[in-house]
């Protein structure tokens, strides 16, 4: 009874081995081609990152200050909310 199942399992490992024998070297090759394909295709001027990647910002330090502390008072007071309903209300059904 043993013998049967090694044997079985044995023939089971073999090909499950002559499967992951196959290499695939033209897709292995292409691999992320089609992401960054499309990520190159997202930007609006591609050169523009490594362009611009030694220019230094266009404010000073006031201004700067000035929008972070604006930036931070939105979060102690929110802005009130404007709410609108749109097509909810108690009408009967026929």
């Amino acid at each position: 009874m043993r013998v049967p199942n090694i044997l079985c399992v044995a023939a089971c490992l073999l090909a499950l081995g002559g499967c992951a024998a196959t290499t695939s070297p033209e897709w292995d090759r292409q691999f992320g081609d089609s992401t960054r394909a499309l990520n190159a295709q997202q930007l609006v001027e591609p050169g523009a990152p490594q362009r611009n990647a030694q220019s230094s910002p266009r404010t000073d330090g006031r201004t700067t200050r000035a929008a972070m502390d604006v930036h931070v008072e939105t979060y102690r007071t929110p802005p009130p909310t404007n709410v609108i309903n749109i097509g909810v209300g108690g009408g009967t059904s026929r």
